[in-house]
């Protein structure tokens, strides 16, 4: 089937002209449009915004050589204090409104708090904490790799006088990138998302919509859930294995000493006693890993250092710690406007010695290992790398920490960017499946267990090869009344860009297709079920298969097409128990409210079961959570063309709406209150 436009820029990415990268070619574009065209409005307007894009980028670059030609040539280990500089201030500004949003309020959820739009932009555009701390740090990356391509920044011969101050060149340089990657999100909005777009017929404004697409409202969703989600994972296993404090334990230690920044390794009895306890507890909380799925993968040894995975996040935590402190540092200072002493905090710089020395005496690693992973942690500019698996910036025998994408860090995706560099790591990496299904089984009997319908339900197993088709292997496949749920495990690698988003989703529709040969190949034989779980007494009583494809990530949680359904794993848990649970407060008293699973006609658990997955209540909650917001996208100057973007966010309402909102949903009449839920 011929592709269109817009299909033609998916497909064929690698072979077109990109709008927003170097040497965009016109005439090639142009021929590209002629021959996929299809006709149709979208195909035109994508086809003008490219045009649009491409113009303003090359603008961007040719501003990029015009600083250059203004100062003297310095090198990018001459830069980073700067950009460290720059990131570590943000983060400051950001949670110092964060910290002013929570003044007053006393009770409040998580996803609130990660929700809550507390920071306002140049633009006069609202935000959640999250978007500037992300926004700073890809717009410092970009900024990087922009340098990145001549070795430094200037052009200027050593005899000329600069035209522009360095501060000045460098803070332009950021607006750049900043605008840059504004243009990039844009463009990957509509090719990816399948955004709306129009743009005027004199070609001065553009209008893109994200607001009319599917997949962006289940992917903002997705995005929302997962910081609970492992909060709750991090919870869990704290619950699992307590914490006994050992004062002896060496831990790396900041002080600010006669003007400059010292780390050493300390015994934590000599760290003062209202610190202690808060970096340990800091310390502890970097080293535990947030997806229990990942447990083998870091057993890999990462061949450009020569250690275990396992081993460089343990050094990322010690880093990790450090930056904690050097934030808890700067937060008094910031307050009463020292700015000599702040700015060697926010500058975060060590000298790179003292920093191997100090991690050194804190891990039971050689220097020369530690050394090797610092190395590995510093930013070097290419097209993949990012600041957010490479947060240390390198100054000559300097180097200097970035905050937030150290306590920041999330281990998937941080993981699965240092495996995409290796192939023997990304197929490590992709090898996830006997362990998930293993952690899922584990969970899905214990869940079976403890269910008040535990008489109608049967695990029967894992790893089953269907008479018919043995190549067809099934996952796992329980038993509920006269059903058998044929389901199908797939790690999903915490998509956060538009494409990625767009490649998961053609992952789980190749998911759905196995898993319908799997049922295909299960009803040919239905007895084997029986010889599977050993038990003759389910021998004749299977009379119907229903497939499931159970993931880690809420992308299509209670989607369903004929006979397939979708759904979180942790969604299909709590079904088993009996109900989705939601936790509400009464001013600051806490109560739960759950939304049981509706029984069938005569009494069919399986039924209730199917109902519940098909229509997830929380997947219809936090839908309903999710709001247009528009954003003015800035000209590079007045005389360039300005844009305006809606894109979708969550809206959580606060403690005291929640159950208002809750009571608006077309379960709520199912809705009870319980006691101590042992599922959420």
């Amino acid at each position: 089937m011929r592709l269109n436009f817009v299909e033609t820029l998916r497909q064929e990415r690698n072979s077109l002209p990109n709008p927003t990268g170097y040497g965009f070619d016109r005439d090639v574009w142009h021929q590209a449009y002629l021959a996929q065209r299809d006709g149709s409005p979208t195909d035109h307007h994508v086809y003008l915004l490219g045009l649009v894009l491409a113009h303003q980028t090359e603008r961007v670059h040719g501003s990029v050589d015009h600083l250059a030609s203004n100062l003297h040539f310095r090198t990018l280990d001459e830069l980073p204090q700067f950009f460290s500089t720059r990131i570590n201030e943000v983060q400051l500004r950001v949670f110092n409104s964060f910290k002013k949003a929570l003044e007053g309020v006393e009770v409040i959820s998580r996803e609130r708090m990660n929700e809550m739009r507390c920071f306002t932009d140049a633009a006069g555009n609202s935000h959640s904490l999250q978007v500037p701390l992300e926004a700073i740090v890809d717009a410092i990356g970009s900024a990087l790799k922009l340098l990145g391509r001549t070795g430094g920044l200037g052009k200027l011969e050593t005899e000329q006088q600069e035209g522009i101050a360095l501060d000045d060149a460098l803070n332009r340089l950021m607006a750049l990138a900043q605008h840059s990657l504004s243009i990039q999100r844009v463009w990957n909005s509509v090719v990816w998302w399948g955004a709306a777009v129009a743009v005027a017929p004199d070609g001065q404004s553009y209008f893109v919509d994200e607001s009319g697409r599917d997949l962006v409202t289940r992917g903002t969703v997705d995005l929302a859930r997962r910081p609970a989600l492992m909060a709750r994972a991090i919870e869990s296993f704290r619950g699992a294995n307590p914490d006994i404090p050992d004062n002896n334990v060496l831990v790396p230690y900041v002080q600010l000493y006669d003007g400059r920044l010292t780390v050493r390794a300390l015994p934590a009895f000599l760290v003062p006693e209202d610190e202690r306890k808060l970096l340990l507890e800091a310390r502890r909380s970097h080293g535990i890993l947030q997806d229990a799925t990942l447990g083998n993968f870091v057993q890999e040894i990462h061949p450009q250092v020569g250690l275990h995975i396992s081993e460089i996040m343990v050094i990322w935590g010690e880093l990790a710690t450090i930056a904690g402190q050097l934030h808890a540092l700067a937060q008094p200072l910031d307050m009463v406007k020292d700015k000599s002493n702040l700015s060697t905090i926010v500058v975060s710089r060590f000298p790179r010695d003292e920093i191997i020395g100090a991690i050194k005496g804190c891990v039971v690693l050689s220097s020369d290992k530690v050394k090797q992973c610092i190395d590995f942690l510093c930013f070097t500019p290419s097209k993949g790398a990012t600041l957010w698996d490479k947060p240390l910036l390198s100054a000559g025998d300097d180097v200097m920490l970035l905050w937030w994408p150290l306590q920041g860090a999330h281990h998937a995706r941080l993981l699965g960017a240092w495996a995409k560099s290796h192939k023997k790591l990304a197929i490590a990496f992709d090898s996830k499946g006997p362990t998930n299904e293993a952690i899922l089984a584990e969970a899905i009997r214990s869940a079976i267990r403890k269910s008040s319908y535990q008489s109608h339900m049967r695990f029967v197993g894992a790893a089953l090869h269907p008479r018919h088709k043995s190549d067809e292997d099934i996952d796992l496949l329980i038993v509920i009344d006269d059903t058998a749920f044929v389901i199908e495990t797939a790690s999903i690698p915490s998509p956060a860009e538009a494409y990625e988003f767009y490649e998961t989703e053609i992952r789980l529709d190749k998911k759905a297709g196995q898993c319908r040969k799997q049922c295909a190949a299960l009803k040919h034989d239905l007895n084997q079920i029986s010889e599977w779980a050993s038990d003759d007494g389910l021998r004749g009583k299977v009379t119907r298969v229903f497939g499931l494809v159970i993931t880690n990530s809420y992308l299509r949680d209670g989607m369903y097409s004929d006979d397939i359904c979708y759904c979180h794993w942790d969604t299909l848990i709590n079904v088993i128990s009996g109900g989705m649970y939601f936790g509400l407060t009464h001013g600051i008293e806490e109560f739960t409210l759950k939304a049981p699973i509706q029984i069938g006609p005569h009494g069919s658990v399986a039924d209730g079961v199917i109902a519940a997955l098909r229509k997830s209540p929380k997947a219809e909650f936090f839908s309903r959570c999710v709001v247009p917001v528009e954003y003015r996208v800035k000209g590079f100057d007045d005389t360039d063309v300005e844009g305006y973007y809606r894109a979708l966010e969550m809206d959580f309402p606060p403690q005291e709406m929640l159950e208002k909102r809750l009571r608006e949903c077309s379960f709520a009449a199912t809705l009870e209150e319980v006691d101590n839920p042992e599922f959420d």
